[in-house]
């Protein structure tokens, strides 16, 4: 019925006809204001799944186009144009962020992102001109100024709207269009629109995606569960997705029309939400808060502060764990949520310390030959040196290493940990043997577990 599907999204925009011409390779497009548990490689690197991704996203550095980004479990990776739009690329996902064409001297653009994996929200400014084109590997999607998500799994295309209008084009002429609060789901044979009063809610994205991952369930029956967990989502805010549930979600919903109705819900009584800190991961940059009692009648903001300075906010509307980005290195942190009926906070002080490399330099060079004459007789025979060197970690703090070890031939020499690391630069008096080689290995452990290990050879001779 429908092989190949192509969108474009109705607003009330004027297209100004102008000449056309793409923007250089490489040319940055916008900022990335989140991410953790992401990755990123450039337009020159390999961006299929099992390549090496090595270089961590970072918040609040510029991406290009070309640029691809990879998301683990429970990661995320927010980003901005240059005009204000957002998109969200959500866990488990891998997006390649396609050619910029500017269209005029307004700044009008055209960009293309390819998900490759998972799913993705985006918030669009509806600009005259705009346009944002989406691709999958079944379907493709182009929209101008609209809010929602878009996403694929198992080859189950779907699509939500919270704002704007969408126009779906078969290869042969048919047609049809989504609206806000609509959402389309297709496979190989079927494109289905519901109507759902959760549709383009990012939150209600991943109870989809988990929803529609489901291969054992046929494609009807996939559509039922959608509709049952748009339900409880609207009621509860949580989503139950264990095999019972699903199946008494496939026996409960009758399969007659997809168009939703209104069912009246009661209206909680409006209570200050409260806050509570569960765990964070130092390497990951992550910290879990939950908050309980926002519900969709009455959201709650979650703000989150470092050293005094906001990092983040975010709409909560329901009570399940969320992750908060946290900062590189050791800061005390304020997680507060609040609505109109007063507000909670929890303090905590969090060190964040993400894999980085680092270099330790040692200072007159790895090998030293000194030729010292022999003292006369009855002097003792000390030979003295300045075993130097400097630690080379990005931060540029000492706060981010777990310990640092001096031996000498094996004997233990120097030993700080944690606190009693005041400084990177070393200077450390030491006495060699005469007519032997002095062996000298340092060893410097980050808290991240990066470890480097180098070493000093002072040979004396007789």
């Amino acid at each position: 019925m429908f092989k190949h599907l192509f969108f474009s999204c109705l607003l009330m925009a004027v297209l100004v006809p102008s000449s056309v011409w793409a923007a250089p390779k490489g040319e940055k497009v916008g900022t990335i204001r989140e991410a953790h548990a992401a990755f990123k490689n450039n337009g020159s690197g390999n961006c299929a799944e099992n390549a090496e991704w090595k270089d961590e996203a970072k918040s609040n550095t510029k991406f290009r186009q070309l640029d691809c980004f990879k998301t683990n479990n429970g990661g995320a990776v927010r980003l901005e144009l240059n005009d204000n739009s957002f998109f969200t690329i959500n866990e488990n996902s891998l997006v390649v962020i396609g050619n910029l064409v500017e269209k005029d001297e307004s700044g009008a653009f055209r960009i293309k992102l390819d998900i490759q994996k998972g799913y993705m929200g985006f918030k669009v400014k509806s600009k005259s001109g705009n346009e944002v084109n989406f691709s999958t590997g079944t379907a493709a999607a182009s929209i101008r100024g609209t809010e929602g998500f878009i996403g694929e799994t198992n080859g189950v295309f779907f699509s939500s709207l919270k704002e704007g209008r969408l126009k779906v084009e078969s290869d042969n002429g048919d047609s049809i269009f989504i609206e806000k609060g609509q959402t389309v789901v297709k496979n190989k044979d079927k494109v289905v629109v519901l109507n759902l009063k959760s549709s383009g809610d990012p939150e209600f994205s991943k109870v989809l995606y988990d929803v529609l991952a489901d291969t054992t369930t046929s494609f009807d029956d996939l559509l039922k569960k959608v509709e049952k967990a748009d339900e409880e989502y609207q009621k509860t805010g949580v989503v139950k997705t264990s095999a019972a549930d699903t199946t008494q979600a496939v026996e409960q919903v009758a399969d007659t029309t997809r168009a939703t109705t209104e069912t009246p819900v009661k209206t909680a009584e409006l209570k200050a939400p409260q806050i509570n800190y569960s765990s964070y991961d130092s390497l990951r940059c992550v910290a879990t808060v939950t908050v309980s009692g926002a519900q969709n009648e009455y959201p709650a903001n979650l703000s989150a502060f470092a050293d005094g300075s906001s990092i983040s906010e975010v709409v909560v509307k329901n009570s399940m764990p969320k992750n908060v980005a946290l900062h590189s290195g050791i800061h005390e942190y304020e997680f507060v949520a609040e609505n109109e009926a007063g507000r909670s906070s929890v303090k905590k002080t969090l060190g964040c310390y993400p894999m980085k490399s680092f270099s330790v330099k040692i200072f007159g060079g790895k090998y030293v030959r000194l030729q010292i004459p022999p003292p006369p007789p009855g002097v003792e025979d000390v030979i003295t040196q300045t075993l130097q060197f400097q630690i080379r970690v990005p931060e540029n703090d000492p706060n981010v290493l777990k310990s640092v070890v001096v031996r000498q031939n094996g004997t233990l020499l120097l030993q700080e940990r944690l606190s009693q690391i005041q400084n990177l630069d070393y200077q450390i008096p030491v006495q060699l043997k005469r007519g032997q080689k002095n062996n000298f290995t340092i060893e410097v452990i980050h808290k991240s577990g990066y470890f480097v290990k180098t070493a000093k050879v002072y040979e004396v001779g007789k």
